[in-house]
């Protein structure tokens, strides 16, 4: 039987932040202003109609939205958390990258964190990190305490860095912090899913050397199968933009192009009832999935029978494969 089962006893699947639980293991959908159809507040505001428990959202995304949509954004984040939600609130790193925006820096981020209503905060990460395990950890306590000044909500860890230094790293910083979550992006874990899955499990076994347990948190992770095989190494929470670029088919949890969707929308009410215009209606689509989804691989890890569940979504090929990775073959 694979190690997951073995270690289930003291896994946590409850992650509390403040007054609000989440249970684990979850999926936060992103929302941001890269490689998206609609503008943040538009996502921001269906996913509280949606009454969705959960979200990710970006500092930058805020701070860089016109006056009537900044006013949005915290009317409809201010009655997602009134009503239990919860939202974590990303530095703005990603879309800083992406929009080449050198200006955006710790300020912007300590003006939105100190304004705007979430439950979590990522520290302003540094993309560039040292190239030691105990100066990344040195420099990610930092940043935390730094940010944490300035925010409403508890501040979390990002920790990058070379792969073989990450479980040291996420193990120095988790130690001195004692996080809530800790925060890795799922690209610095390796270049495919065999050797990310393997990188999740060291990560998990330097995390559970310690005292207490840290939930792990994989920034950026929001394809079905690839949760599944990381959840089962060891990792706690998810976020990603799938669910916003993509279409999925909930019989297999596979990913297909938007324009797709007429070859799917059978599957919810929201195929066939004109309620939404088009692109709401595929993300209403994608939300109903996550959710259950998320639900069923909770079921299916709380009682020890994750290995069913991953060949729900994989062959007998693939599930080999992710299985010799969890259990730390080579």
């Amino acid at each position: 039987m694979i190690e997951e089962k073995a270690m289930a006893h003291t896994r946590d699947f409850e992650l509390c932040i403040a007054q609000t639980v989440v249970q684990l293991p979850c999926f936060f959908p992103s929302v941001s202003s890269v490689k998206t159809n609609l503008m943040p507040v538009d996502y921001v505001e269906l996913l509280n109609a949606a009454a969705h428990p959960l979200f990710l959202v970006s500092a930058y995304d805020i701070a860089n939205s016109p006056a009537e949509h900044r006013a949005r954004l915290d009317a409809a984040l201010n009655r997602s958390k009134k009503g239990g939600t919860a939202i974590f609130m990303d530095s703005g790193n990603y879309e800083r990258f992406w929009k080449g925006d050198l200006a955006w820096d710790t300020a912007g981020l300590h003006e939105i964190a100190g304004t705007s209503a979430h439950d979590l905060c990522f520290c302003y990460d540094n993309q560039e990190p040292p190239n030691t395990a105990e100066a990344i950890a040195s420099d990610v306590v930092l940043s935390v305490l730094r940010d944490q000044e300035h925010s409403l909500g508890t501040v979390a860890p990002i920790v990058h860095g070379g792969t073989e230094l990450l479980a040291d790293a996420a193990q120095q910083v988790a130690e001195q912090l004692y996080p809530v979550i800790l925060a890795v992006p799922e690209r610095a874990l390796g270049e495919g899913i065999v050797a990310r899955t393997r990188t999740v499990r060291s990560i998990r076994k330097a995390l559970d050397e310690l005292g207490f347990y840290c939930p792990l948190h994989l920034l950026g992770t929001g394809n079905p199968l690839s949760i599944i095989a990381y959840a089962m190494a060891g990792a706690d929470s998810f976020d990603g933009l799938e669910w916003c670029q993509t279409v999925v088919d909930h019989e297999t949890g596979q990913l297909f192009h938007f324009q797709q969707w007429d070859l799917f929308r059978h599957q919810t009410d929201w195929g066939g009832n004109d309620a939404l215009p088009y692109i709401q209606s595929v993300l209403m689509h994608n939300l109903d999935f996550y959710r259950q989804f998320m639900d069923d691989l909770r079921e299916f890890m709380t009682n020890g029978v994750a290995e069913d569940f991953l060949r729900r979504f994989s062959s007998e090929r693939q599930t080999a494969l992710l299985l010799n990775a969890i259990e730390g073959g080579n």
